[in-house]
């Protein structure tokens, strides 16, 4: 059975974010960018699976859901899988050189996907 994918808001505003910043230097670039980063997570309707990047942070941040993880050029793509109700939800995009502790400082265990 496919999954479906919906998107957190924090991740919509976050890959907006990084296509603004790869087109100050090139607009194709940031298309190109962002159309790789969205053929990953489109694949993600047929198996969902990534690397556990609760175990890689050493905390869990969320108390429903295992956060797993997926590299698309320079970024990470955060998602969990909500098996009972067949659902990929994108959690966040963010740099894979980045500080991940100091990013996700601020998030919490039970915080709700929107």
């Amino acid at each position: 059975m496919d999954y479906k994918i919906r998107y957190a808001k924090e991740a919509i505003s976050e890959l907006d974010e990084i296509f603004n910043f790869i087109s100050n230097v090139s607009a194709s670039g940031a298309k190109n960018v962002v159309n790789r980063i969205r053929s990953k997570v489109n694949n993600l309707t047929f198996m969902p699976s990534g690397f556990d990047f609760d175990d890689r942070i050493g905390r869990k941040l969320h108390d429903k859901f295992k956060t797993e993880a997926l590299i698309s050029d320079d970024y990470l793509i955060l998602f969990v899988v909500d098996e009972e109700n067949k659902e990929v939800i994108i959690t966040h995009f963010i740099p894979s050189r980045s500080d991940y502790m100091r990013l996700l400082k601020n998030r919490t265990s039970n915080r709700r996907l929107s």
